[in-house]
């Protein structure tokens, strides 16, 4: 019978244990939900108030209308419409000078200016050929394999960035080149 007695009494304590967090938990709900009333209730004071000030402005505007309006009419002038009327006028036609040159009907392409005839002609064999910008970023560079370990090693890609950027800055240097996908690279991946 003791025995029960305890567990009865264990149980009676377990219940009210529980009870006692449920209640603190209410209590602590029940101080949030007050914090938020009462800020929701400052919320709306501010917007009251804020209402107030903008009803204020907009009475001074209309106040000051009225008196453009009276310094209008006291010069005597004319009051601009409420809707301004756009008149749309067409631009003029191009003029075209009568006085053209006929035209051949012969196709003429003039590349260049056309030489004096007492100019000699260059002489395109002795004429040094300079060689064309090379195009290949080398693969050495510690620039081209961070850029590279940036792609996880798509040297595809990588080329394809690179030509990109040849193509749109044919003028710069390779160095130029790698900073400028490596700086765009990061740039991106940031964003």
């Amino acid at each position: 019978m003791e025995i029960l007695l305890t567990i009865a009494l264990f149980i009676a304590f377990f219940l009210l244990l529980k009870q006692e967090k449920a209640l603190g938990k209410y209590a602590q709900s029940t101080i949030l939900f007050t914090r938020a009333v009462d800020q929701y209730q400052e919320a709306i004071e501010g917007y009251k108030e804020v209402v107030a000030e903008y009803q204020e402005a907009i009475e001074h505007l209309k106040q000051e209308i009225a008196e453009h309006e009276l310094l209008l009419k006291e010069h005597s002038i004319d009051k601009p419409s409420a809707e301004p009327t756009q008149t749309l006028i067409p631009p003029p036609p191009p003029q075209f000078s009568s006085h053209r040159q006929p035209q051949s009907k012969t196709p003429q392409t003039q590349l260049s200016p056309i030489p004096p005839k007492d100019m000699p002609l260059p002489d395109l064999k002795t004429a040094k050929r300079q060689p064309s910008k090379q195009k290949a970023v080398s693969k050495n560079s510690p620039l081209y394999k961070e850029f590279l370990y940036l792609l996880n090693g798509n040297e595809e890609a990588a080329n394809r960035l690179i030509t990109r950027q040849q193509q749109l800055n044919p003028d710069r240097l390779d160095n130029w080149i790698l900073e400028k996908v490596i700086g765009d690279l990061k740039r991106d991946r940031r964003a």
